[in-house]
């Protein structure tokens, strides 16, 4: 029931809600407005003279995607009947035709404790406080190609697991942050950071190979899943059987489980009067992971009967029927967990580990009209994770008309892939300014009932997004103090500094 759990838990991430990604919302870059936007380029200074961000209202932003589907890559419409690609019906070979190598999914959640910036001359200064979660999995295609196709060469079939990984981590953010206007063209910026690590679990392949033929199957392979929190874990050598224990109070709960350091870097040159570009690199850091620390290295060299390929005459049009046919009818998964239990390679050991964040780079184009209240921007974001990259192209239209609003209408290309429209708002009422942004907003949505899964639990009807392979959104609320005044060619100066050649942003 566990596993039947964890699978079903795994197709509603993937496969309902497309799962999260990268920390970022492109329609943020250029909304001047924003007090936060220099979480994306650290050199962008925000209008105002100082800013104070709240917990959580100050900002919060999500992210959801994969870089191979979308729900129409699953369900669709023929002859009238709404069918999943595993129907009778269904073209499995398109889907499959749709993968990456690998394919990739990711969650991010991001929350604001504190942040707090103020202008000193033609510096800004910005202090804050964030509370970050990220996960992915990554699933090489090989492990969909034997899921849908079993084993069609009698003789022999090579499939390549090496890449079937996943981490999930949690820890928070201290970054202080400077950027300096150098003259009438130039300014640079950076933060450093402080990273201190709640929970990590991650693993590692070091090559993951299966030869399958109709008769015998041969799993070779080596790896490691580390594990550093804050609950202790008890795990036998043979990965059957674990127990745990819990902090006792809340004090246990907090402390560290790793420490680490991030940095960010960050510059814009004003070209003219109408032209800006800029290039960021953000996010780049580590954490040595100490606390609590359990490194199971397994090893599996196991042989054992085959699976033959799909029944013609199988009923599979749920991702249940995948299930029944491919491992419970097969017993692959207690062959496997065995097989990892017997393996002299399997050991436990307590070492510390270290682990990477996700840098992201930024190169940014924007063309300004009509004294900068109208712009064009565009925008290309590129970030790496375990060798898999991922590359954004957004074009956005940004009008800044009043000192109270700003908005920013975008499109993105996604991985070469064409997705759909974001938009964004800044609203200042008072002293308080409002902003809501996001890259991929679904204006196609389909309704998933989850009893549709084969799975025996109610009929609850999920709205969800049907061309987009991503969702994010960020927003918040933040107190503004003293808006700053622009000179035309969009340089920064404080009320002090006005002169002929200014204008009230």
């Amino acid at each position: 029931m566990r596993l039947k759990l964890l699978l079903f838990i795994l197709l509603m991430i993937s496969n309902a809600f497309l799962f999260l990604k990268a920390q970022q919302v492109n329609t943020l870059y250029f909304m001047e407005d924003v007090p936060v936007r220099h979480m994306l380029n650290p050199s962008f200074q925000p209008v105002s003279d100082f800013y104070l961000s709240l917990p959580i209202i100050g900002c919060t932003q999500f992210n959801i995607s994969n870089n191979s589907l979308s729900l129409k890559d699953i369900i669709y419409n023929v002859n009238g009947q709404t069918i999943s690609f595993l129907n009778p019906l269904g073209d499995i070979p398109r889907f499959f035709n749709t993968l990456k190598s690998n394919t990739t999914f990711r969650t991010d959640f991001q929350t604001n404790l504190f942040s707090v910036g103020f202008r000193h001359k033609a510096a800004y200064w910005t202090f804050s406080l964030t509370d970050k979660m990220n996960g992915t999995v990554n699933l090489p295609k090989d492990i969909f190609s034997i899921s849908l196709f079993g084993t069609p060469n009698p003789q022999n079939n090579s499939y390549d697991f090496t890449k079937l990984e996943g981490t999930i981590s949690a820890y928070t953010e201290a970054a202080i942050g400077y950027s300096k206007q150098i003259d009438n063209q130039w300014l640079i910026g950076g933060k450093i950071k402080l990273l201190v690590g709640s929970v990590n679990i991650s693993n590692n392949n070091n090559g993951f190979l299966l030869d399958a033929g109709v008769e015998k199957w041969n799993l070779n392979g080596t790896g490691i899943a580390n594990y550093s929190g804050p609950v202790i874990i008890h795990t036998t050598n043979n990965f059957q059987s674990f127990t745990y224990s819990t902090p006792s109070n809340l004090i246990d709960w907090l402390k560290p489980s790793g420490l680490g350091a991030g940095i960010d870097l960050g510059v814009e040159y004003v070209f003219d009067k109408n032209i800006k570009l800029s290039a960021a690199i953000t996010d780049a850091g580590f954490i040595r992971w100490t606390r609590n620390v359990q490194n199971y290295h397994y090893g599996v060299d196991y042989a054992f009967n085959g699976i033959k390929l799909f029944d013609s005459n199988s009923t599979i049009n749920t991702f249940q029927d995948v299930f029944n046919q491919f491992v419970l009818n097969n017993g692959l998964v207690d062959s496997i967990a065995t097989a990892f239990g017997k393996t002299n390679g399997s050991t436990i050991k307590s070492a510390s580990f270290t682990t990477a964040t996700t840098a992201k780079i930024n190169l940014g184009f924007e063309y300004g009209i009509l004294n900068n209240k109208i712009s064009f921007g565009l925008l290309s974001y590129s970030q790496l994770f375990n060798k898999t990259l991922t590359k954004e192209l957004t074009f956005s239209v940004n009008t800044r008309p009043y000192n109270w609003l700003n908005a920013s209408v975008s499109y993105s290309v996604l991985n070469g892939r064409m997705s759909s429209i974001g938009a964004g708002i800044g609203l200042k009422t008072g002293i308080f300014q409002w902003f809501a942004a996001a890259d991929f907003i679904p204006f196609q949505k389909a309704t998933l009932t989850l009893s549709n899964l084969g799975v025996n639990y109610p009929d609850i009807n999920i709205p969800i997004p049907y061309n987009s392979t991503s969702f994010n959104l960020s927003a918040g609320m933040n107190i503004v103090l003293n808006n700053k005044i622009k000179n035309k060619k969009g340089l920064v100066h404080s009320k002090k500094e006005q002169d002929c050649n200014c204008e009230w942003k």
